[in-house]
């Protein structure tokens, strides 16, 4: 087990600071996110962002503008953040984008984040859902510090 402090302070010395924690432990997820809040994090529900961005847009229009209004959007964020349910854009609508490659390119420079990823990880490979459904999706870790859910360690809140 590896402490979330310990994994924060490992991020910071990378190119893409994106914290990338891969699982489906809803409960456990919960608590790392209580305990970054105590520790000034700003929490973003993705799937709640992501709503409001699209809701004036055409919907003909969302795949092709989705990836600049989400740069747009992460950019006018606070430095510190963590993404939590992100599962949306692993959707049609949303062009497969994806949370980490909707999100890695942004956290650069002094931004900061940790992202929860509801998948499986097989080596360095994040696996979404199965390959007989649409929203099946592989991606690939290695250009950040990533770490599988049960491997943290959640501290007391």
């Amino acid at each position: 087990m590896t402490d979330i402090e310990t994994l924060i302070k490992e991020n910071r010395t990378n190119h893409y600071k994106l914290l990338t924690i891969v699982g489906n432990n809803k409960s456990r997820i919960d608590r790392l996110v209580a305990h970054l809040k105590s520790k000034d994090w700003t929490v973003y529900d993705v799937e709640e962002n992501v709503l409001k961005i699209t809701e004036d847009m055409p919907a003909d229009k969302i795949r092709l503008r989705i990836g600049s209004e989400l740069k747009k959007w992460i950019k006018n964020v606070e430095d510190r953040i963590v993404l939590v349910n992100s599962n949306i854009l692993y959707s049609e609508e949303m062009d497969k984008i994806g949370p980490f490659s909707a999100f890695k390119y942004s956290m650069r420079g002094d931004k900061e984040g940790i992202l929860f990823m509801e998948a499986k990880l097989r080596g360095d490979v994040a696996i979404y859902s199965t390959p007989d459904r649409p929203d099946y999706n592989e991606r690939e870790l290695s250009d950040v510090l990533f770490i599988e859910l049960d491997n943290v360690e959640v501290p007391e809140v």
